[in-house]
């Protein structure tokens, strides 16, 4: 039981190993190393991955001018309800020129 644990870890690290050498398209002994300890599924990183592929992760656009006026709004209409004035749909929206 405890062979199989150990043997099941150390395919399992060699694998990631692998992958992660791969992606940053470091070549050597090392990766020779995990390539073989990792066999059979290394055989799908070798043929799936392309050496120096690191994927790329952009980030979504910062709106920062549209944040703040949704909390300006959100802080005037929070004023307006504690003095006990009735917000509904009678009343307009908050524009710029009011915060």
């Amino acid at each position: 039981m405890l062979e199989a644990t150990v043997t099941a870890v150390v395919w399992a690290v060699s694998n990631l190993v692998y992958l992660d050498l791969r992606r940053k398209g470091i070549r050597g002994f090392s990766r020779f190393c995990a390539f073989w300890m990792g066999t059979p599924t290394t055989w799908v990183s070798l043929f799936m991955v392309r050496d120096g592929s690191r994927p790329t992760f952009e980030p979504p656009p910062d709106n920062e001018a549209l944040l703040l006026q949704e909390v300006r709004t959100d802080r005037l209409l929070r004023e307006r309800a504690g003095r006990h004035e009735s917000i509904g749909e009678s009343d307009r929206e908050v524009t710029t020129s009011e915060l």
